[in-house]
């Protein structure tokens, strides 16, 4: 894996870091590395996105990869990347410091929850190429609505921070200076819960109908030490022990 795309282990917390240049511009090789550090971090119970760009979160998939005799080996690429953040068990979390275009508008749309700073912009810039942004038109109509969606896929609409919060893209704004900690603390909130309730309540948003939450809440979660816990801590008024904190005090000398 190269030093474009860093990724680490910090306890429960996984990090995946662009640092691709100022405007973060994805390679072929860059995008398997992003498949690759997903899939390193599958035991961990959250994953950060974040990017060291100085102009820009991502400015997408490097525009000589779209010409025709080389378009679908990247997008095959991305599919393979797109997929694996998709189906990523972690909850995975992207911080957004700058202007977030194309392709990386579409890798903040793989995250689960994202938050930015007041310097990010979002918009598809693909049609005004000739090209197609694939994830955003599939995933985008589900966000935000399909004319939402066609209004930045084919309308050329760009949305500032805000706009991106009213529409329901990001949960949360802060200035620059205060990205980074604002990430730090929602992951930390996150890592606050029972592992296994985080994953089973990704994947029963994500299957997106009541048959399967239903489902994975009954199989899944249910015969969890951690769905009894959290009831019952609850009833005898105390902080619930989950089992992963468990397995650490069991692990400390």
């Amino acid at each position: 894996m190269s030093d474009r795309i860093e990724s680490r282990i910090e306890g429960r917390l996984g990090r995946i870091c662009l640092r691709a240049g100022a405007l973060n511009i994805l390679t072929r090789e860059d995008l398997h590395d992003l498949a690759r550090a997903i899939g390193t971090l599958e035991s961990c119970a959250v994953v950060l996105l974040e990017a060291r760009g100085e102009r820009a979160f991502c400015a997408g998939v490097d525009i000589a990869d779209h010409l025709p005799d080389r378009a679908p080996a990247m997008l095959e690429t991305f599919h393979v990347a797109a997929r694996a953040f998709r189906n990523a068990a972690p909850v995975i979390v992207c911080a957004v410091n700058g202007p977030a275009l194309g392709g990386g508008f579409e890798l903040m749309l793989l995250a689960d929850l994202a938050i930015c700073s007041t310097r990010a912009t979002f918009s598809l810039p693909e049609v005004e190429l000739a090209a197609l942004p694939p994830v955003a038109c599939a995933l985008l109509p589900r966000l935000v609505g399909e004319r939402r969606a066609l209004a930045l896929i084919v309308g050329g609409q760009r949305l500032d921070a805000a706009a991106a919060r009213e529409w329901g893209l990001v949960c949360d704004i802060v200035e620059p200076a205060a990205l980074a900690e604002r990430a730090q603390t929602l992951c930390e909130r996150l890592l606050s819960y029972s592992h296994d309730a985080l994953r089973a309540c990704k994947r029963a948003t994500r299957a997106g109908d009541m048959e399967s939450a239903m489902r994975t809440y009954a199989e899944e979660l249910l015969p969890t030490a951690d769905a009894a816990e959290g009831i019952v801590a609850f009833l005898e008024k105390r902080p619930p022990l989950w089992a992963h904190t468990r397995h650490s005090m069991e692990a400390s000398p």
